[in-house]
């Protein structure tokens, strides 16, 4: 349920009220609101009863806590159960108000109390809409992103982690949009001259350490797109985890021995 608020029809504040995900009024409400005898409602709900459809245009609450018979206006002779009444159940009963109060009053009732619930709904899909297109326009763009990248012999290198944040990279530049909340999560990496300088020697030195012991894997770190030293071109390069900067150390020192 809603926190209770009210809606001033014909000088009668009626609570807001929802079941089951639909705006409702009760009888007495109905009533109140067309100043009309009490029971009104209730005879046309009674003479019309078969023309209407529970669930559609009119509910059948459960009495069964104090919440709910606050909720719902119910006094302590109301009994168990209490008819309430949707919009189209509203406009079935008061088919036969014609005079000038009826049809002002239905005219606030549907403009001021039921039409919001309609606008609240229809808001909410059209953003739900938006999100699911928005979903399926970044799936595309990174399909066709991803499948342009490994197109490339150079990209095959990759490490799988690599491709994934370098085909959302691309996607967000087509999409002009931030996906940094698509990144996977990638530990800390060092270059081959970050690893040098760490211990002491030559980037190349790091490397010719990495191929001799077959440490460019997946265990030791990962390749990624690296800007060229000695052009503007972008070159697999291969980025040292903890492990594999361990790893390059421990041969170091056996190798000074």
């Amino acid at each position: 349920m809603n926190e209770l608020k009210t809606i001033t029809i014909n000088n009668t504040d009626i609570s807001v009220k929802e079941y089951r995900g639909k705006r409702v009024v009760t009888l007495k409400e109905i009533d109140q609101c067309h100043g009309r005898p009490e029971g009104t409602a209730r005879r046309n709900f009674n003479t019309n009863k078969q023309h209407l459809v529970e669930g559609e245009d009119y509910f059948i609450v459960q009495l069964t806590t104090n919440e709910i018979r606050t909720q719902f206006g119910a006094g302590k002779n109301a009994g168990k159960t209490m008819t309430v009444v949707t919009e189209s159940g509203y406009l079935m009963l008061v088919k036969s108000f014609t005079d000038d109060l009826a049809w002002d009053v239905q005219r606030q009732l549907v403009n001021s109390y039921f039409k919001v619930e309609k606008s609240k709904a229809d808001d909410a899909l059209k953003i739900q809409i938006q999100q699911e297109r928005s979903r399926a326009m970044l799936l595309n763009a990174q399909y066709r992103m991803l499948k342009l990248l490994m197109g490339k012999p150079e990209l095959q290198k990759l490490s799988p982690v690599a491709v994934e944040t370098l085909g959302i990279k691309a996607t967000e530049s087509i999409i002009n949009a931030n996906l940094g909340e698509y990144l996977p999560e990638v530990e800390k990496t060092y270059s081959a001259t970050e690893v040098g300088n760490a211990l002491g020697i030559t980037a190349a030195k790091v490397g010719k350490i990495a191929n001799a012991h077959g440490l460019k894997t997946d265990e030791y770190g990962i390749t990624v797109m690296d800007k060229s030293r000695y052009s503007s071109k972008e070159v697999p390069s291969f980025r040292y985890n903890e492990r594999g900067k361990a790893k390059i150390r421990e041969i170091l020192e056996k190798l000074k021995k």
